[in-house]
């Protein structure tokens, strides 16, 4: 639709529109309408997640102020979820219930009172492809979830929701999200619990178990210094044979460095005869 006088569309191929021209009947040229409400009624314009919403078959659904991110005792739920105080009549995503089937929209009605299923989201059919977003909350804020399965009976059926969109929570124990990589010092720190740690951090974590092998032997000579580089003199050293029985060899050992032991023998072993192993 357009008013009387408005030159939109009449410009000639490649020619720019003004953004100050003239109103196109409730729009103007060359600008977005933003905050728009959503449509209700026939012929009125829709959202774009509206149209979003018909195209993938999604069932939008208002916000809710927090997700639970561990199992909720829904007949008595406490003053707060996920570290929000609640007030009766907040709306919550309850989604990682021990038994999936009691997942949904809720209502809270008080700290020692049961929670009650949304008013939009008493049937499994309106929780079908049902796509929300949550207000606040650690670590979900912000976030947006779909639920997933189809063709069952509330109360009855898994409801199971996933991450929608780009956004996805903090992962934890019990839910599915984004991790945050440990530095070096945090994991030698040991104590962080909400992040993750690669095999290359885990590979040089300080307070790991450390060793160092070498075979030793000549035939001659009766002292030996093996060099192991773990920095410390606080190492174990065990000898064994390297033939025969494989047996244990008793032998002075001298921790000449924190990067080497000395062993002393009282007959020179055969070239290759003995194995030494060195943990720190």
């Amino acid at each position: 639709m357009r008013s009387a006088g408005c030159d939109c569309g009449r410009a000639g191929p490649g020619a720019a529109l003004s953004p100050t021209g003239p109103a196109c009947g409730w729009l103007r040229c060359n600008t977005k309408n933003t905050n728009a409400a959503p449509a209700t009624a026939s012929g009125e314009l829709v959202t774009y997640e509206q149209l979003t919403s018909a195209v993938e078959g999604l069932a939008w659904k208002d916000n809710v102020r927090v997700a639970s991110t561990v199992n909720v005792t829904l007949s008595a739920p406490g003053a707060a979820i996920n570290g929000v105080t609640m007030v009766s009549g907040d709306a919550a995503l309850i989604g990682v219930q021990t038994s999936q089937p009691e997942n949904g929209l809720y209502i809270w009605n008080g700290a020692a009172t049961p929670m009650t299923r949304r008013s939009d989201a008493t049937t499994f059919e309106e929780l079908e492809s049902a796509v929300v977003t949550v207000d606040e909350g650690s670590g979900t804020a912000g976030t947006t979830w779909r639920q997933t399965q189809v063709n069952g009976v509330i109360g009855t059926n898994n409801l199971i929701w996933s991450a929608f969109g780009t956004s996805a929570p903090v992962a934890t124990e019990t839910q599915t999200g984004t991790v945050e990589l440990l530095t070096q010092a945090e994991m030698d720190a040991g104590t962080d619990d909400s992040r993750a740690a690669t095999a290359l951090k885990i590979a040089n974590y300080a307070g790991r178990a450390k060793r160092f092998s070498a075979t030793f032997g000549d035939g001659s000579a009766t002292s030996y210094v093996i060099t192991h580089n773990l920095n410390t003199l606080d190492v174990i050293v065990t000898l064994r044979e390297t033939g025969g029985s494989v047996r244990e060899v008793i032998a002075e050992i001298q921790h000449t460095s924190v990067n080497s032991i000395t062993v002393l023998t009282d007959v020179a072993p055969a070239a290759g005869a003995l194995r030494a192993t060195v943990m720190a």
